[in-house]
């Protein structure tokens, strides 16, 4: 009888305890979960990021929350800003960009760290052509972006990259890495200035000289005419003339071109787009090296270039200021 007492004993204790295993496996199971969707649930609310997005672009974050700071207008290609934290203390801010790319819109993601490098990039949203503008998304490219220095603004360059900054284009495809690099500088823009309160530092214009539109000359002034014109001169003799012609870009804004012209030739020597408000990484591409050599020594006639694909708008709108000044020139000043 007694054994049978203290077998019954013993199952009501292992029995006691496999209850307290349960309720504390239980109670343990309830608070891992929590803990582990505790971030997902603070990042879904108001439309944030995704818990996997913000561990790839700020690394070791463990809360996010909507940036308290005036936001862009609504014009802005920035849509959404996020304070990152690491341990209660902000370790960056996280970025929502949307910009145009070659075929619809782009979306990036962008990790800015406050010791003033990128934490990532990660391209959401694209509808880009399938083996060339989508390729922004694949490693190779976006990967260039992760930690690098944001001192200065990253430039797209289509051979490999020689300085920091530089970014190495996705072969044919330069739009659609402009597009990208457009996005990580406006939210490295928005850190330095309205984060940070650095001073905006507007790159140098370049304006037209004898030098850089190939001109033969050892001076240059202005003449007086119904298009702004300088004109080029060598020991006195004139040589050459930079006529300054206008056109309309893509948001009916001026496109300013400035075109040399060869005297004795009667050829156009280069051109530099000197005013333009085009899209950053698309229109912006009528001030591309590779746009103003396909003019070079070209006859001073009407110019039917082909326009590039992306920036029809601007190519024309720059091919049009470039025909005016070559009427100019060849009704005005070869004469």
């Amino acid at each position: 009888m007694d054994k049978v007492k203290s077998s019954n004993k013993d199952f009501i204790e292992w029995l006691k305890l496999g209850l307290v295993l349960v309720v504390i496996t239980a109670v343990v199971a309830v608070i891992m979960a929590y803990i582990n969707t505790s971030t997902k649930d603070i990042i879904a609310k108001n439309n944030m990021i995704k818990q996997e997005d913000l561990e790839y672009v700020m690394a070791g974050a463990d809360d996010v929350a909507p940036y308290g700071g005036t936001m862009p207008g609504e014009d802005s290609r920035i849509k959404e800003i996020y304070e990152a934290k690491a341990g209660g203390s902000v370790m960056g801010y996280v970025y929502k960009v949307s910009v145009q790319g070659y075929k619809d819109i782009i979306d990036v993601l962008v990790g800015v760290k406050a010791d003033g490098s990128i934490g990532a990039a990660k391209v959401t949203k694209l509808a880009e052509t399938p083996g060339l503008g989508s390729l922004v998304q694949e490693s190779k490219y976006i990967d260039q972006y992760t930690g690098k220095s944001i001192e200065e603004s990253f430039k797209v360059v289509k051979s490999t990259a020689s300085n920091p900054n530089e970014i190495e284009a996705v072969a044919g495809a330069t739009i659609s890495s402009n597009a990208v690099a457009t996005a990580v500088n406006d939210a490295v823009t928005h850190y330095k200035t309205e984060i940070k309160g650095e001073a905006v530092v507007e790159e140098p214009k370049s304006e037209p000289t004898i030098e850089n539109m190939l001109l033969d000359g050892d001076a240059m002034e202005e003449v007086a005419g119904d298009l702004k014109t300088m004109k080029v001169t060598k020991s006195g003799a004139v040589t050459g003339y930079i006529v300054y012609g206008e056109g309309k870009g893509y948001y009916d804004t001026p496109i300013i071109v400035a075109v040399g012209f060869d005297l004795a030739t009667k050829k156009i020597t280069n051109i530099m787009v000197t005013e333009q408000n085009e899209t950053q990484g698309l229109g912006t591409a009528i001030t591309d090296v590779e746009f103003s050599e396909m003019f070079q020594g070209k006859d001073a006639v009407a110019q039917k270039i082909e326009v590039y694909s992306g920036a029809s708008v601007s190519s024309e709108g720059a091919i049009k200021a470039i025909n005016a000044a070559v009427t100019y020139f060849n009704d005005v000043l070869a004469k």
